[in-house]
């Protein structure tokens, strides 16, 4: 049987990969379904559905967050159970009975679909269940059949257990002290360092940082920063950290330091302060040659095409990129690195031009950018200030300078000198 939890909370989105170790107390296979669901594996597992429950509930005790749980043979009927009759245990061949009342939402089908649905009358599982299977494929194309499965209860699909991986941290305890800004940042760096190794040897990414400082007078400060896109570059979780931590003010000097990498993914991207690089022919040419070679058949790319059925709108063809068409590498604006150091100001608020969600130009009258890069969020959850969008711009005439979005406005809150 599988055992579906639903978690709501304010610290879900914080603390979701500790609360999914948290589970590995109650099974050792835990799905991870998206932030807030889990799906357990109990077969085997002693003990009453009722019991299973009740040590979820106690697992997650300790986070302070709303647990809602549902049992089933099937993933689908068991999460609909803890979403909507929180501990209801669904025996095996009631599914179908069970699912009948929900509305199609529950299904995962795309809004656009179920209003389709709706104009045909079918608002409820059970009424998409008792639909002629062949009819409903030929109108809603080959996904509708796993609508049709799941709506039925018969989907009984294998959950994916998480990958389980030793958590990547960092510490220097009891090795002296740091009294001055400089001092404090070497020893972050020396620490980032280590993460960055660890991530590289592990094949993971970092989608945030928690650095946690130890002061002489026995007080502790912690800092939580997400990046916009998973890293494991040194240089660029130290850019990002930076400026944080030189906001900060102690009233003792700082005896120890730990650093934790958040949000361990597969892969990853190098976040860089700035970008400079351009997409060359050849480099193109050679991604694609792979890509084919991994694939082992051409790339291909759809074609949009006027048809009366929605599936048969589009068409599929081998992908030849024009490369007389992709650029040639140029020179950027920017100087050469290494970029200057980064001097915090007073938050000023900005006139900031958006296109696309994108800076393009700042100040009144508008200064044109030639670069921007960004954004990093970041956000101070010990003390529950509102999230920050920060961005790093440059003019054509070589100044830099570093700019924050919070809620609907935009400031000045540092310059590269």
């Amino acid at each position: 049987m599988l055992l579906a939890a639903i978690v709501e909370g304010e610290s879900v989105q914080q603390r979701w990969e500790a609360m999914l170790d948290a589970l590995d107390a109650v099974s050792p296979s835990v799905e991870d379904t998206g932030i807030g669901v889990a799906l357990l594996d109990m077969h085997g597992i002693s003990g009453e559905p009722v019991q299973w429950c009740a040590h979820v509930r106690a697992a997650l005790a300790v986070f302070c967050v709303d647990v809602r749980c549902g049992c089933s043979d099937d993933a689908l009927c068991a999460e609909v159970a803890a979403r909507y009759a929180d501990g209801c245990v669904v025996a095996a061949g009631d599914e179908a009975a069970f699912l009948a009342p929900f509305p199609l939402s529950a299904l995962d089908i795309d809004p656009r679909t179920v209003e389709r649905f709706v104009l045909l009358g079918i608002e409820r599982i059970g009424e998409l269940a008792a639909l002629p299977h062949g009819p409903l494929l030929r109108r809603f194309g080959a996904q509708s059949a796993r609508w049709h499965l799941r709506a039925r209860g018969m989907e009984r699909r294998r959950i994916v257990p998480r990958a389980l991986t030793l958590p990547i941290e960092a510490s220097a305890l009891g090795e002296g002290e740091a009294q001055t800004q400089e001092q404090l940042l070497f020893a972050l760096r020396v620490l980032l360092r280590a993460i960055s190794e660890s991530c590289a040897l592990r094949g993971r990414s970092a989608g945030g940082i928690r650095v946690e400082f130890f002061c002489e007078d026995a007080s502790d400060r912690s800092i939580e920063l997400f990046f916009a896109l998973p890293t494991a570059e040194e240089r660029a979780m130290f850019d990002v950290l930076r400026a944080r931590v030189e906001r900060e003010r102690f009233d003792a000097p700082v005896v120890g330091m730990r650093v934790h990498a958040l949000r361990l993914e597969e892969a990853g991207s190098s976040q860089l302060l700035f970008v400079r690089e351009r997409v060359q022919r050849q480099d193109l040419a050679v991604a694609l040659a792979r890509l084919e070679g991994l694939l082992g058949e051409p790339v291909r790319r759809a074609r949009l095409r006027p048809a009366h059925a929605f599936e048969e709108r589009f068409a599929f063809e081998r992908f030849t990129p024009d490369l007389a068409a992709v650029e040639a590498p140029c020179l950027s604006a920017l100087p050469a690195l290494p970029p200057p150091a980064l001097h915090l100001v007073a938050e000023q608020e900005v006139a900031v031009q958006l296109r696309e969600g994108v800076p393009v130009a700042i100040g009144s009258p508008p200064n044109v950018l030639c670069e921007c890069v960004g954004p990093w969020r970041t956000q101070d959850v010990a003390r529950e200030r509102p999230a920050r969008d920060e961005y790093d711009v440059a003019l054509a005439d070589g100044r830099w300078y570093r700019i924050l979005h919070r809620q609907t406005r935009w400031y000045l809150c540092g310059v590269y000198e």
